[in-house]
């Protein structure tokens, strides 16, 4: 199995061991959500990823982030909340990866993850950082 097909055929369980993991971190603003709306939100990162895999491009995590970003610093998110978000969905996907691709396959999906979920989280912080910067100034 490659990493795309993993990504077709398995977002099920990327999602719901992300969705279990995020509601046993106890979160403060993720504490209140319900997991339906973790899952959901998870979902949205995971075809933002999806995207960028297919495409082999960052333009779709970037564009997401930048709109995560926003949503969740108004909601009063910290910004380690989110990357922690981030780095639960990246442990889940290597685990998966672990299990499911092909062992010459593995490294490069790995590989690849990481880069696209870094990508990720340098757009949360530069993002974080300038929306703090407009709070300070306004």
């Amino acid at each position: 199995m490659t990493l795309l097909e993993l990504l077709y055929y398995k977002p099920d369980l990327i999602l719901l061991d992300s969705t279990n993991c995020l509601v046993r971190a106890q979160l403060q603003h993720y504490k209140p959500l319900s997991p339906e709306l973790i899952r959901f939100r998870f979902l949205k990162l995971f075809q933002a990823l999806v995207k960028c895999v297919e495409t082999n491009s960052f333009n779709g995590i970037i564009k997401f982030m930048d709109k995560v970003s926003d949503e969740r610093y108004e909601l009063g998110f910290e910004i380690h909340e989110v990357q922690t978000a981030i780095n639960i969905l990246e442990e889940c996907l290597w685990k998966k990866i672990l299990k499911f691709v092909d062992d010459d396959k593995q490294i490069s999906a790995m590989k690849q993850v990481t880069r696209i979920l870094c990508n990720a989280k340098m757009e949360l912080a530069g993002r974080y950082a300038l929306l703090s910067k407009e709070y300070i100034y306004n």
